[in-house]
Formats: structure tokens, sequence, C-alpha cells
């Protein structure tokens, strides 16, 4: 069975990293002996001999610490006892260096002793994390956030944020569910999903303005990205914040005026390709189709050809041709993707400045795809007094994306892969006057063809503005008001030609217009203040938003003039609508920090909110947390345990909601049209077309955190570890109702869903010798999802282009439910006249697939299909090495995962081996029957000469089915689902920062060159483009599932960046 394949990665591998990383990072660098680098100035005038001793605040010695003559390569490190001796110019400045210090400088006088202590670095104890509403010490958190670095978004060809997140946060979960069609934004799930029929995207927050997304964003212009991953953390945003947040920091203007500019450009093919059947393969197994099925009818291979029905006679000309569409090397192509922008910032006392201006370009690797965008962007502040400050955030952009249709069932994609070798890329009419795709069968032309031809286009502007003030009223206590108004509006156009349609299909057409208003004001009132020991910070707050929404919809068919597409111009129209809806929330929030000599911390907030969404008795809800936290190592019994700078647990509570389901009006009866004979006439009406409940409430998250925060070595090893419960409530469910109330069913507050899980992130310093530094980051995920309650409902079934879905009690969402194959059925499960004696599937036959008679009825019915896993991994993970010598930059990002399940049901077309499509390479080595002893001597339908001609193998690789009876793609059986655990090479940068030295002559601040690979290469078993595929986007009822989705891109580029 495919779906219990691994491949041979596992604990151990990622067990030994984090042995090798803690190891590495424990040792001191250089703590052999000491290193000398002689210079020749030795022997020069003017040059004098000068040691030394390193030492940290504590006496204690500093091995391995660098010392070096600024501006030159003369240096040394410093010994297990910290000495060091170099011959240096007299007057020359030594620096002195070390990972976790504050680097120090000294003038050489003359000959003689320097000894140095050096203060230990507190950048990572001070770094300040952004919380909703309000930063914190990164130490001083005592809930569950993570940030991601810089690093992640800069030298890197990515299209959108959600690109950076893979591999770099335990905990979330990113993956191209949509695959890698230019445009789209990646799947990302934060600890999970918690809902059945809502929506498990988190909320994002994008400068203090809650979004629904983060598409539009430029990732140049990104300061920050912080995720709130618990309850305790996310509950100050209380109704939307159950599936985590997404905070986002936009730049502001830093330091002196600055200019920089950055470019790249480079080149996408695809990441792989589907191993499917080519020219001569093609031929040689449509010979031994057409062959079989006139075997089978009663045929003889002595018959004439032209005796044979039509669809089994095989054209001569197929014996001769040499020419062959390879149809994915037809609508895959190498395609270019370039990206420029400028941005300008600027502090002083007056305020600051950042400004911005790009433009992206990327062409799919389908043929007709395209993405590019625009975007700009101003963040300014103005110091109106000492106490006074206003600002403005404004972004704007406007995209344009061309789909080609993508991937999917009636995709052009799916379609080029199941289509003939045998048809032109053109559909060129042959010698005979017949058409290429019409004399084998095909139902559509050309997928070439429609890729170019067809229109499937998305405009999308967006803009967002906002405003705010601040004002210190008394020391500690500040006031800020932001309001911010957001713009959304979106134009779609397809169009498809009749000649490019189906067979016997008229051209189709639609058009349809969104815009989206929606505007924010938010008022916070901040105390923070120290006295002595005690540190306190308090929140209050208040929030009201509004949102507008309007879509229009149109569509027709038959155009009798297909170069004039508007829609007025069809005879036959299809959709005419519009809708109109809004939304609207208010809230009320306060939080309270404290901590006593930062080393018991204690943090609380509550938020009320109200939203229009829900039911009359259930407009408001209430969402506390509370979390708490103890730094050990501040406490007297650990002050001689000077190598640990960080020993914290924490513990954390709260509750937040998710209000996002789907609807705007989920508690209210809603009209619906209908038509009625009265009189003997039909007319229209309308009646109520769902049935309200008005005690319809939000989906509720509660959570229980328990984290270990711990740094060591001069913060040179640092591990976070964090332990967590989620239990969802009140999920909402359609329950049956009496058909006396003239509805089927109605919508309702019941179920529980839990997720738990282990998240561990470690970051080391390896090695750091001289010039040379090595550093790691290793995270990992581990999350299990399990349905304690439906109302009642044990089980919910859900049934999709023939496969069936199943949501248990006691299970996790969304499992495949599958025939359990135990291998092939043999002669000996067969008597002499060809009854079973076995139980088998109506209709099955010697080779075929054997399946499990589970419930031992002697037969095999849908009663027999069993759980054959789920979409859920056991463990993410993501590695990072960078590696820096001088201005040399290397970095390695290798993420992926173990365990979890896809089901490729694009199968059901190209996995069959009998059905005249090209099918997977693997159909050429079916079990084959003795065909002598079916149907004769010299009944042998392998076209064996043909073969031996092209070099063609059609023998048994003893796994594949007969291609016959109930077998193969045709049948929901485990068969079409893969194990989704792959190791990707998902990013290699190497980037040279030019010398200072060189860039001042020419007045340039930076310049920096760099060369990456996105999508490098993945290890995997599955047997479609990307494990991790899922067509069905955020439902959560049909989970892991791929129907020829876009491939993913593998990029190459080469970029610099300028700085002025």
């Amino acid at each position: 069975m495919h779906f219990i394949k691994t491949i041979p990665i596992g604990g151990k591998a990622f067990a030994m990293c984090m042995l090798i990383s803690s190891l590495l990072a424990a040792a001191p660098a250089g703590a052999s002996t000491a290193t000398q680098t002689t210079s020749p100035l030795a022997q020069q005038e003017g040059v004098v001999k000068v040691s030394g001793q390193v030492l940290d605040e504590n006496g204690i010695p500093v091995g391995g610490a660098y010392v070096s003559v600024v501006g030159t390569a003369n240096g040394t490190t410093t010994d297990a006892e910290g000495k060091w001796t170099l011959n240096v110019p007299k007057g020359s400045t030594l620096e002195f260096s070390f990972l976790g210090f504050v680097t120090e400088t000294v003038t050489v006088t003359g000959p003689g002793s320097i000894s140095l202590v050096l203060r230990q670095d507190s950048e990572f104890l001070d770094e300040i994390v952004v919380v909703g509403y309000g930063s914190v010490k990164k130490a001083n958190l005592t809930g569950s956030v993570a940030k991601i670095s810089q690093d992640a978004m800069k030298d890197r060809p990515i299209a959108t944020i959600g690109e950076a997140f893979q591999g770099q946060i335990a905990g979330v979960y990113t993956s191209a569910a949509a695959g890698g069609q230019p445009g789209e934004d990646l799947s990302i799930r934060i600890r999970g999903i918690n809902t059945i029929n809502g929506s498990s995207r988190p909320l994002y927050v994008i400068d203090g303005v809650p979004r629904d997304n983060m598409s539009d964003l430029n990732p140049s212009d990104i300061a920050s990205v912080q995720v709130l991953k618990d309850a305790s953390s996310s509950a100050i945003y209380g109704s939307r914040g159950a599936s985590g947040v997404v905070l986002i920091e936009t730049k502001q203007g830093t330091g002196k005026p600055t200019v920089t500019f950055d470019a790249y450009y480079g080149f996408q093919s695809p990441e792989r390709t589907m191993d499917l059947q080519e020219g001569y393969e093609y031929v040689a197994q449509e010979m031994y189709i057409r062959n079989v099925n006139h075997l089978r009818a009663g045929g003889s291979m002595k018959d004439p050809m032209s005796s044979r029905q039509a669809a089994n006679q095989i054209p001569s000309w197929w014996l001769t041709t040499d020419s062959f569409t390879n149809w994915q090397k037809e609508v895959l192509r190498t395609a270019p993707i370039q990206n420029y922008q400028v941005s300008a910032s600027a502090k002083g006392d007056w305020g600051s400045v950042y400004m911005s201006a790009g433009y992206m370009d990327q062409s799919g690797i389908l043929v007709g795809s395209e993405y590019n965008k625009a975007n700009g962007r101003v963040n300014a502040s103005l110091n109106v007094t000492k106490r006074l400050r206003v600002g403005i955030n404004l972004g704007v952009s406007r995209s344009v994306q061309n789909g080609a249709g993508g991937g999917g069932k009636e995709s052009a994609l799916h379609h080029a892969i199941i289509h003939s070798p045998l048809v032109g890329r053109d559909a060129a009419t042959r010698d005979n006057g017949i058409p290429s795709a019409t004399e084998v069968g095909e139902i559509f032309p050309s997928p070439y063809l429609r890729l170019i031809q067809i229109t499937d286009q998305t405009e999308t502007t967006r803009i967002n503005a906002s405003l705010w003030g601040e004002v210190d009223i008394l020391d500690g206590l500040t006031f800020k008001t932001l309001y911010s108004n957001t713009y959304d509006g979106s134009k779609y156009e397809y169009f498809l030609p009749g000649n490019i349609n189906r067979n016997g299909y008229q051209s189709e057409g639609s058009s349809s217009a969104a815009r989206v208003n929606n505007w924010t004001w938010q008022n916070t009132l901040t105390y923070d203040k120290t006295f002595g020991k005690h540190a306190i910070n308090v929140l209050l707050g208040q929030s009201v938003e509004k949102q507008n929404n309007y879509g229009i919809d149109a569509a027709a068919t038959g155009w009798t003039y297909e170069n004039l597409t508007t829609l007025n111009l069809a005879p036959t129209p299809t959709v005419a609508s519009t809708a109109r809806e809004g939304y609207a929330n208010a809230s009320f929030f306060g939080r309270v920090s404290y901590n006593y000599d930062e080393k018991y911390l204690f943090t609380a907030s509550v938020r009320r909110d109200g939203s229009s969404r829900f039911g009359l008795n259930y407009k408001w809800g209430t969402f506390p947390s509370v979390s708490v936290g103890w730094k050990i190592n501040k406490e007297d019994f650990m002050k001689h345990v000077d190598w640990i700078s960080l020993l914290k647990v924490r513990a954390s509570w709260g509750k937040a909601g998710n209000d996002n389901m789907g609807s705007n009006y989920p508690s209210v009866a809603a009209l619906g049209t209908y038509n009625t004979v009265w009189n003997g006439n039909l007319v229209s009406g309308a009646a109520a077309s769902n049935m309200p409940n008005v005690d319809l409430k939000w989906e509720a998250t509660k959570s229980l955190n328990l984290g270990l925060d711990f740094a060591a070595f001069k913060n040179r090893l640092q591990v976070s570890v964090d332990y967590y419960i989620n239990d969802t409530d009140d999920l909402l469910f359609s329950q049956p109702v009496p058909f006396t109330t003239g509805f089927s069913s109605y919508t309702t507050n019941i179920g529980l869903v839990r997720n738990t899980g282990v998240e561990v992130d470690i970051n080391s310093t390896n090695v750091v010798k001289g010039d040379f530094t090595w550093s790691s980051n290793l995270n990992l995920s581990h999350n299990k999802n399990i349905v304690l309650d439906m109302g009642g409902q044990e089980t919910l079934d859900v049934t999709s282009w023939g496969q069936k879905y199943r949501t248990e009690v006691g299970k996790p969402l969304s499992q495949f439910l599958a025939y359990h194959t135990i291998g092939l059925l043999t002669p000996d499960c067969f008597d002499a006249s060809g009854n079973a004696t076995v139980p088998i599937l109506a209709g099955q036959e010697e080779g075929n697939y054997r399946y499990e008679d589970v419930n031992k009825d002697g037969k095999i019915t849908a009663d027999d299909m069993v759980v054959c896993g789920n979409n859920f991994p056991d463990l993410v993970f993501g590695f990072t090495n960078k590696f820096a010598y001088k201005n040399f930059e290397l970095s390695v990002l290798l993420q992926g995962q173990i365990g979890g399940e896809i089901m490729y049901i694009g199968g059901r077309h190209n996995n069959l081996g009998n059905s005249g499509r090209n099918s997977y390479r693997h159909w050429l080595h079916s079990y084959k029957p003795d065909f002598e002893a079916m149907y004769g001597a010299g009944e042998n339908p392998i076209p064996v000469e043909y073969c031996k001609q092209h070099g063609v193998d059609m023998s048994w690789d003893g796994k594949t089915p007969y291609a016959w009876g109930q077998s193969g793609g045709g049948v929901a059986d485990d068969n079409r689902i893969f194990s989704t655990t792959y190791l990707r090479v998902k990013n290699i940068t190497l980037s040279y920062n030019l010398p200072k030295s060189i860039l001042k002559k020419v007045n340039i601040k930076g310049l920096k060159v760099y060369a990456a690979m996105d999508n490098v290469y993945i290890f995997t078993n599955y047997i479609g483009y990307t494990p991790e595929s899922n067509t069905n986007g955020n439902g959560t009822t049909r989970l892991g599932v791929d129907y020829s989705t876009y491939p993913l891109s593998r990029r190459v580029i080469f970029g610099a960046s300028l700085t002025f």
C-alpha cells in the first residue's frame, strides 16, 4: 500500500542534528590552542609587540576571542586562558570581539600588556517582541510568541510573505495548498485545525489593523513578523484569535537619510514532473489496450484490422511515426521572474519617514500564467511636541494575475498530463482530413491551445491608510488613537472559446467584480512604570470596526463572434446576480503585566467582543487569559551557574473565539426565490431559505500552554520548548429537524475538537573562529488532532469525485475512507469455471487488486471500506544553517515533514492503464495473464515486435495490477493514497558584501550581490507534483486531495542591494 511508504529520514537524524548543534555550541570557539597570524609589519620600523588577556565581567578568561588590527588581516585568537600576543604598528587600533559580548576597541600607544574585560551583549535578553497592542522584552514573555527573522525574507525570490514562513517557526504549518500558481498565497495553520465548518485561517494584524490576508504586502517593506500561538497571547484579539494571530510591522524611518535599491532577476522551472509514458511507450501501451479490448469483444489477433470495432483499430501510421508530443514539456516551461524595489528612510528630532516603491513580474511555469504587482508605501511620523506625535501609514498595491485555468479537474494542466502524445501541439488536421485529437478520441483538441487562448484574469487593487496620534499625558501614561480605512477591489474576467472547449461544448465566459471597504477605529491608554524592582504595564482599549461588501456576477455561453467577448453579445445568459452584505464588531479590552525584579512574571487580559454575525442572545462574548513566568536563573541559588543566561518556565491559559464562519448572517433567516404554480401559471416568490437560530454564537478555543526557555554559553545555545492543549467547543454544525418545520436542518453550536502538541526551537552558534562563524536553527512541531464530540453524531461522511472522507469521534478530522489492498487476485483465487473463491468486488478479474473483507460477510462492498490515513503530519521541521566568512555569507534551509497522507484523485484519469489516455509509466509493466490460455494459441495482444524495435519493456514489475476488471485508479482504494513525508532543500543563498573601504571611495554605504535557489530539490515518494497539495482549499472535511495541482517552481535568481 502506497500510503504507508516513507523515505529513509526520521527522528534519529534530527536527534543527531540537535546533539551536534548543542555540543558545538557548548564548546568555546578555538578552545584548543591560540593561533597567531604574523604580519610582515613585524620587520618594519614602528612595529611593537603587545600581549594581554581577555576576561569576562566575572574575571573568567574568554578563550577564542578574536583580536585584530582594524583595517588589516593581522589578527589572532585568544587561548584557553584568554591570552594573546600580536606584532602591530604603533598607533593602530585593536578590535576585541567574541559572540555574546560587546565588541571593544583599544588604541596601541606602545609595547606592553593590554588586558581587557568584555561586557556581555544582552541583545538576546533585551530583544523586543511585538504583542497585541504593545511590545515586551523577549526574555519577559509569558505566552507562546514566535518571530520570523528578517533573513527569511531578504535575498530570496519570494513572491508572497507566506513563502518566508516555511521551515522557520515551530507550530506554524505552511503549505503550498494551491501549488505554485503565481499570486497564490500559501496556506498557514497555527497549531492545527480547530473547526469543522469554519475557517482555521489566522488573523493578520498589519501595523495594528486586523486584516483577512497579507497578500498585498511587499516583503521588502516588512520590519518584523510575530506569531501569537497560544490563547493567552491571542485572547487580546477576542473573537478572532482562536486560530492564532500574525502580527506584521512595516518599516519606519531610521537613522540618517539613506536610499536603497534592490533588484533580482532569475528563472523558474518545474520542481518535478510526473513519470508519464512518452512516445513509443504510449503507442505500445495503446496498441496493447486496443488488442486486449478486441479479444475481450470476441475477436482474434488474426482478424483484419478493418474488421475490428473503430475504437479498437490501430491506424497504420502509428507503426511508423516518430512524431510525438511531450505534453508536460509543451505546457510547462522555464519562465523569468524579476523584482525591483527602491526605498528611502530617515529619522531625526522632527520624526521619521519611510517610502518605498516596487514592481514584481513573475511569469508562471505553466504556459499562459503570469502575475505582476506594483506597490508603494509611505510611513511617516511627526513629533509635534515632546509629548505629541502623529503619523500616517499608507500602503497601495495593484496586481494582475493570469491564471490560465490553473490546476484541477477541468484544467488544461490536468488534460495535458492525460493527453495522447500522438496529438500534435496545435491539434492540426492529418493527411486523412481528420483532426489529430479526434482520431485518438480526445475530448479536448489541445491543452496548449487552451492555455494560450483562454482568458482567466484577476485584477486586484488594495489601499490601506491609517492615521494615528499619540500623546504622553503623564510620565509613563500614553494615549493612542488610530483610524484605518481599507479598500479591496477586484475584477475577474473569464472566456473560453468554443474551438478549444470540450467537444460539443459552446464558448463560455463570465465576469465579476467585488469590493470590500473596512474601517477601524482604535483607542488605547497605556501605563508603563517601574518602581524599584516592581514593573507594571496596564493597557485599556476600545475598538470598533465596520465592513461593507458588494459583488456582481454574470455569465453566458454561445458567442457567435468569439473575437468580441462582452457578455451582452452572448445569446444565452446563465448567471446574473448582485450581493450586498456587511459586518460590524465592537470591543473593549484590557491587559495587566507585572514583573518583580524581572524574576517573577504575570500577565492577565480580558476582551469583550460584540459581533453582528451572531444571534440576539449571544451578541457579546468574553475572552479572558492569564499567564505566569519564573526566571529561575535569577534566583540566588543560581548565581554561581554563570554559563546559564536564561532559564525560564512559563504557563498560560486563555480563551479566544472564531467568528469566521463563511457567512455574515449565519444566525438570521435569509430569503430565497422559488417558483410555484398559482392558478395554472408559473409564478415566482420569496420564502425563508434557512431556519434561524437566535442562540448561535462563536466557536471558542480554550488553550493551556506550558513552556521552557533556556539560553546558555553566552547565549550561543537558545532553546524553547512548548506543550499545549487546545480545546475548541461550540462548533458550528448542521442538525436535522422535523420536516414539519419546512426545513431539513438548522445551524447550531455543538461539538468539540482538541489539538495537542509539542514544539521545539533550537538556535545555536556552533563555531566562531576568526572571520568564520556557523550558526543553526532547528525547529520541530508535532500536533495531534482529535474530534471529541459532534453533538451525539459519531461519524460524518462526505463523498466527492467518488471518494469518501470520514470525520469520526475519537479520530482526526477528514480521514480517507478506502478499500484496503492485500495483494493481487492470483489464479488460485478462482475455480476452473472462473468463479471467485475469495471475496471480490463485482466485475473483478485475475490480476486485479485484492481487497480485505473487513466485516467477513463473504463479499466486498462499501461496508468494507476502512480508514487509510489522514492529511495531518506527525512531525514538521525546518533546519537552517548559516555560514559567514569575512564578507561572504551562505545560508541553507531544509524543511519538510514526516507522516501524513495525500490522495491523488487525479489518478481517476491517468492511473488506470486501459483508458486510452496517457498514464503513468508503471502501467507498461502491469500484470499480464496467460492470454493464450484464455483466448487460444497465438492470441497475444502484446506488440512484441514494436516493443523490440523501439526498446519498450512491457514485462510485469510484480506489483502493478491487471488493467481490466475493477482495479487501479478507477476504484476508491488505498492505492490512491500516498505518504506526504518529504525532505526539501528549500533554499540556498550565497551573498557577498563589498568591503566598506572600497565603497567609501565612491560614497556608497553598502553593496551586496547574491545568488539564490528556492525549491532546490525534494525527496519524496509521491507520484503527483507536490505532496503539499490541497485542491479543496480551506475545507476541513476533505483535506489532502490533489487533482493535478499546479506544480511548484524551482527558482534561480541573481540580485543586488545597493544603499546610498
